[in-house]
């Protein structure tokens, strides 16, 4: 988290500027906007509380007048079970009779049953099942159950004991029906004597209830958890509703609509009541405010950003400018430097002061190196060849004592062989005229040096060259090989008992090319290592050497190019030597 945040302040610390201060403002406006939205979404939450709790009453005074009326039901219920009437009907037609005193008693039955249906307005049907099967049935509207209903609810009522249940045959078409099994109660025996089963009108219970009250504003709807009972043919897209586990409110998208839905859970009944009204209609005003308010942040965004860009392009304009000035002076084009500085007008204010004195100092500085260039290169010519003819004779002396020798101990031919290769590294060493030759010469003098060393040293010097070809047209300061090599026999070979192997190879990089003098010698102290290349020894070879053909690079090729060792004592010596791609084409 912590290296997250840092990341996130050094990307902002690398912005320009003008995108800082379209941040900022950026920021004080979102911050700004995030206040004023959530102070409304408070606003219209208690807003919505309040709408919540005036239709919760309302909804719980048209849940309660349905409640009152389905309980009156159950009392219906029960008076026609309890009818002294009734059980004896049952009682006699459970027992032996005849055709014709059955008859009798189903008549009486159905007109006992009658009786009681024409007391009560909101009574479609009453079914009574005998212990038999038998079906009697009276009402406005008498519904003859199917076999598969009546095994059903019979089976449900059975399993109740004698309480009251409620069931919701939805394949009648019907909404409501309360079921009670009926019992012997007259000898107390509580044998089975029948199912009763009441269907209710709904439609007019619910329709007389809610004229009787203040009408509810949305759908009303009647529901348990596994969907809609009342009304049969509920509205499509209010079709999946089903009951909330809690009583309550919710914003709830339904189709392609979104509904304000207040529940409440009934008292009595495996069910409750739900009012669902259309949130466009409730809401109207607050969605309008809504969209209005976040229109508004859209404009002032907007046009703070067009108008704040502006103010920040006329401060941090001059500034860029001043930017790619410095950027093209690092690179050397004064001349490219002053026309960004002046391409934007130069104010009176601290940014145009900063201008003026900046395109002042670039004149000044033009003027200088102009005025010096020609003292550096004459200076840079003079260094060079005054560098050039330090180079250490020190192999032509070993070289003349190697011809004495062999012309008093070998033939002719290895004498011979011995004098053109010296004739080769004298001219080489002794002209001038060329400070830059190419690798492949530079290895031609290598080449003729080692030619010499090995009828001194014989099978000790194991010597060999593994230069790619395709560096040979490059150019390097004369002389910067062979002394290298002169120290790996010097420091190297002559210490030696055993042979030394001496060796050099390339290394190409993307942009670069290293060559290395390596050899197996005793290596260097850590502590003589860093005086040589602290330039603290001044001695002949390495110390001289090194630093002479250091030099010559750099000043050949810049600061970038030069010299490095790597050594440590017993592992041996590596002079990597780091050149430039260059074929001379641009120096003078």
């Amino acid at each position: 988290m912590k290296n997250a945040i840092r990341r996130l302040r050094i990307s902002y610390g690398n912005l320009k500027i003008k995108y800082k201060l379209f941040l900022l403002v950026s920021w004080i406006m979102i911050i700004s906007f995030l206040f004023t939205f959530l102070g409304l979404q408070y606003a219209f939450q208690i807003y919505d509380e309040q709408l919540y709790s005036k239709s919760s009453q309302v909804l719980s005074t048209t849940s309660n007048s349905i409640e009152i009326e389905l309980k009156n039901m159950e009392d219906v219920s029960y008076k026609i079970l309890t009818d002294p009437q009734i059980q004896q009907y049952l009682s006699k037609l459970n027992a032996d009779g005849s055709e014709y005193e059955k008859f009798v008693l189903r008549t009486q039955m159905n007109d006992k049953l009658l009786s009681y249906v024409n007391k009560e307005e909101y009574i479609l049907s009453v079914n009574l099942v005998d212990a038999n099967g038998e079906e009697y049935v009276a009402g406005p509207r008498a519904i003859k159950l199917k076999e598969k209903q009546k095994i059903d609810i019979t089976s449900a009522a059975n399993e109740a004991d004698g309480s009251n249940i409620w069931i919701n045959p939805k394949e009648n078409g019907f909404t409501i029906v309360t079921a009670r099994e009926i019992k012997d109660y007259n000898n107390l025996s509580f044998e089975k004597l029948g199912t009763l089963i009441i269907f209710i009108n709904m439609d007019k219970l619910v329709g007389n209830t809610l004229a009787g009250s203040k009408k509810i504003d949305g759908n009303f709807l009647i529901a348990d958890q596994q969907g809609i009972i009342f009304p049969t043919d509920p509205p499509l897209h209010l079709k999946d509703t089903v009951l909330d586990s809690h009583s309550g409110y919710q914003i709830k998208e339904i189709g392609e609509k979104k509904y304000f839905q207040v529940y409440r859970k009934s008292n009595y009944f495996d069910w409750g009541y739900v009012n669902a009204i259309p949130f466009n209609q409730v809401f109207k005003d607050i969605s309008l405010i809504k969209s209005l308010l976040v229109f508004v942040f859209i404009l002032m965004f907007i046009f703070v950003t067009i108008f704040g860009m502006r103010f920040a392009r006329n401060i941090t304009i001059p500034l860029e400018n001043l930017v790619a000035g410095i950027q093209q002076m690092s690179a050397g084009d004064f001349k490219e430097a002053r026309k960004e500085v002046l391409k934007s007008s130069i104010q009176d204010d601290e940014v145009g002061k900063l201008q003026q004195n900046f395109h002042t100092m670039i004149q000044q500085i033009d003027e200088l190196i102009n005025e010096n260039y020609s003292k550096q290169l004459t200076i840079k010519e003079t260094e060079f060849k005054a560098l050039q003819a330090q180079i250490n004779p020190h192999f032509l002396y070993n070289t003349l004592e190697s011809i004495n020798w062999l012309a008093k101990a070998n033939g002719q031919a290895q004498i011979s062989n011995m004098v053109e290769s010296l004739g080769f590294l004298l001219r080489n060493s002794i002209s001038l005229k060329k400070p830059l030759i190419t690798i492949e010469e530079e290895l031609s003098t290598v080449k003729n040096y080692i030619i010499i060393q090995q009828y001194r040293f014989e099978d000790r010097l194991d010597f060999h060259m593994e230069v790619d070809s395709d560096l040979n047209k490059f150019i390097i300061p004369k002389l910067t090989l062979q002394p290298l090599v002169e120290n790996a026999i010097h420091y190297a070979l002559e210490p030696m008992i055993e042979p030394c192997k001496i060796r050099i190879y390339s290394i190409t990089h993307d942009d670069s090319f290293s060559l290395i003098v390596e050899d197996n010698g005793p290596g260097m102290e850590p502590q003589i290592l860093e005086k040589i290349k602290n330039k603290e020894i001044k001695t002949r070879g390495q110390g001289v050497g090194l630093t002479n053909i250091n030099d010559r690079i750099k000043l050949s090729f810049g600061e970038k190019y030069g010299i490095t060792i790597e050594s440590a004592p017993n592992e041996g010596t590596k002079v990597i030597i780091v050149l430039p791609y260059d074929k001379g084409e641009e120096y003078v």
